[in-house]
């Protein structure tokens, strides 16, 4: 049973009765891992009108949760993340603020990645919500334009290239006296792409477990047609040394 599945089961079997009375701290919670706030939501929202959007919030964090815990030991990794400074709720509200930022569904899959990333120590927190920034500001089409052209450098100016450099992702590599200036994209923009974009291309990026799958190659052994005596190649002297 997932986390969604688990907190309406609180509620139908009457455990959790009471609609949240303070919705953004038990829809923090509910991003930290607690399905008894994440049921006081659901019951709220079920009591009373959406407004779009609202509906269009929840939708984008029900799709995040879904997501990203698996499993309870997910919630526990990502609780533990967020409080390593002790600041859980500052950080879970910067979390918050990028699900709502993003607006689009395949935005939301990036902080996916992103998080599943982090839960495996692939990437560290600042480096995470690096990636966010990234992500929810920035346009989703620049953001493919990223993803397809990543290992190209010097790319001619385009719509793409101006969005880019202005989030931060690509940077002026060649200064033309021509006015042909060309972009490359920045370091920053390399971790996007591996650890969000193109985080499912396993062809780009293998990831570590699927390595260790992979079976080690086998040595190669060269064998000589006969065997030599090395008695014979050696002198007196050189065999007693």
């Amino acid at each position: 049973m997932n986390y969604i599945e688990t907190a309406k089961s609180l509620i139908t079997r009457g455990e959790i009765q009471d609609a949240s009375a303070n919705l953004l701290e038990d829809i923090l919670n509910a991003l930290l891992g607690n399905p008894i706030s994440l049921g006081k939501v659901f019951l709220a929202f079920s009591k009373s009108p959406f407004f779009i959007r609202e509906q269009i919030f929840w939708t984008k964090f029900e799709a995040f949760l879904d997501g990203v815990y698996l499993d309870e030991n997910d919630r526990d990794k990502l609780r533990t993340k967020l409080v390593e400074d002790g600041n859980a709720k500052d950080n879970a509200f910067r979390l918050l603020d990028s699900i709502d930022r993003a607006e689009t569904k395949q935005k939301i899959n990036y902080l996916i990645n992103a998080t599943r990333c982090l839960l495996v120590n692939f990437i560290n927190r600042s480096e995470y919500f690096r990636i966010c920034h990234a992500i929810t500001h920035t346009l989703d089409e620049d953001l493919v334009f990223l993803g397809e052209h990543i290992a190209e450098k010097d790319i001619p100016y385009n719509p793409y290239t101006q969005g880019l450099l202005t989030a931060g992702l690509m940077y002026q590599s060649v200064i033309d006296a021509n006015g042909e200036q060309k972009y490359s994209f920045t370091p920053l923009a390399k971790i996007v792409d591996q650890y969000a974009i193109s985080y499912d291309n396993v062809e780009r990026y293998p990831r570590p477990e699927i390595l260790q799958e992979l079976p080690s190659p086998k040595p190669q052994l060269s064998v000589t047609p006969e065997l030599i005596n090395l008695d014979t190649l050696l002198t007196d002297d050189e065999n007693k040394e």
